[in-house]
């Protein structure tokens, strides 16, 4: 199948300085629908790889008695990276078809290495009983600093979280608002304390305050 997503990797990006945002066009980072992400560089083939979810998939899967590939993290619907704090922690965040979780990613071990993002009340076993679909991931935006995660759902609201710990950090907007709308879209400022988010029933763009919603959580 072919890639359906692609973002670019900007850690080499001090070798190009003759391109203006300061992207590297030989480095990128593909999502193909094989439930795999891979890195490309279109410069050295010798650099390509795939990202894998972490060492012991094959011991796990014989333990549980299933095959392997019953473990793979469903298809990629999204993804964000900032690699403002690689040197720290995952640069790299995704989220899934039919899926509540995200998933951290680092560009250097080229696996998952990260925390599982989610709710504290919902299981991170894919085999017992999973979030509601209300609360399934449609978009995600990585702030400029690199320290949180903002994931859009179904069900309208946007949790925020820790990249680091992945720790929940308040939502947007408050369950008991009601008004809410799936999202498909989002975006923050340049300085990570504004955000805008993009509904799809109605096609409204929202916005806020991220100050606002730490003092709100």
């Amino acid at each position: 199948h072919p890639p359906t997503l692609l973002r670019y990797l900007r850690t080499n990006a001090v070798l190009c300085p003759d391109i203006l945002d300061g992207t590297d066009p030989r480095t990128c980072q593909i999502l193909s629908c094989e439930r795999e992400m891979r890195v490309v560089s279109s410069a050295r083939s010798v650099l390509d790889r795939t990202m894998g979810q972490g060492p012991g998939l094959e011991k796990k899967a014989k333990l549980l008695g299933v095959e392997r590939e019953e473990l793979l993290l469903p298809r990629v619907v999204g993804l964000d990276v900032c690699e403002t704090r690689s040197r720290d922690w995952g640069d790299i965040v995704t989220i899934h078809s039919n899926h509540a979780h995200a998933y951290v990613w680092s560009s250097r071990s080229s696996s998952q290495s990260g925390p599982v993002l989610r709710q504290t009340d919902w299981s991170v076993n894919t085999f017992n009983l999973p979030p509601p679909p209300s609360t399934h991931a449609t978009c995600l935006v990585i702030t400029r600093c690199g320290n949180f995660c903002l994931v859009g759902t179904k069900g309208g609201v946007i949790y925020k979280y820790n990249v680091q710990s992945g720790i929940p950090r308040g939502c947007y907007p408050q369950p008991w608002l009601g008004e809410e709308k799936a999202k498909k879209g989002g975006q923050m400022g340049s300085v990570g304390r504004t955000m805008r988010a993009l509904g799809v029933e109605e096609g409204a763009v929202e916005s806020g305050d991220m100050n606002q919603l730490e003092k709100d959580n």
